[in-house]
């Protein structure tokens, strides 16, 4: 084999080392690209659960257009009238409870008993019976620090939730929860949630020790 020969050869042995390393960096897929295909695998997966299961929420359906707080307030502070009624007629606590069940039961649980040692219990709660006002604004900025319950000290964080429902998705899930697990106060008008708001104004979670004022008992 001539010297002209030999170098072709090697000239053609290194292209097709070439091209053969070309190949594996084109088809070679780094672990960081398999961790962001896993996270919108999962983001996906996260979306069409949420679709298929969320229980068909939509904030939309719990304001009625005749006004749901004109209702509540035909209620006359008693739910004995609801049971036996007009079937198609607007009931406060049926509809006060799908919106606990999507926003509070997580942490309060189906029951309103709550988590040991982190969520407090609503059920028979002395917190659920007291001012609505003071109620409304624990639900709409939030709690944060000690609080007794039921003779129990809970050290937790209730997110607020004023951004994420309006003064009559809130008044209907406090009625339900006053009415609900052995509670028997009465039902909280939304005209009470919508001042509690205007008064409270953009503000940080509350503490117990910051309610005081709005404990009577």
């Amino acid at each position: 084999m001539t010297e002209d020969q030999t170098n072709l050869k090697s000239s053609e042995e290194v292209e097709d080392s070439n091209l053969v390393s070309l190949n594996d960096k084109n088809t070679f897929i780094s672990p960081e690209s398999i961790g962001y295909l896993a996270i919108v695998v999962s983001i996906v997966l996260a979306v069409i659960y949420l679709a298929r299961f969320s229980g068909g929420f939509d904030s939309e359906q719990y304001l009625e257009s005749s006004g749901i707080a004109s209702k509540m307030a035909n209620l006359g502070g008693s739910s004995g009238g609801l049971e036996g009624g007009d079937p198609g007629a607007f009931d406060p606590i049926k509809e006060g409870k799908k919106i606990y069940q999507t926003t509070c039961m997580a942490c309060h649980q189906v029951t309103g008993l709550g988590m040991t040692g982190a969520f407090p219990p609503l059920a028979e709660s002395e917190w659920v019976a007291r001012d609505p006002e003071l109620l409304a604004r624990i639900v709409l900025a939030g709690l944060q620090g000690p609080i007794t319950v039921k003779d129990t000290e809970f050290n937790s964080i209730m997110a607020p939730l004023g951004s994420i429902l309006n003064d009559e998705q809130i008044a209907l899930a406090l009625t339900y929860v006053r009415q609900e697990w052995g509670n028997t106060s009465g039902p909280v008008d939304a005209a009470v949630v919508t001042e509690a708001r205007e008064q409270s104004g953009e503000r940080g979670m509350w503490t117990v020790e910051e309610l005081k004022s709005w404990i009577t008992d």
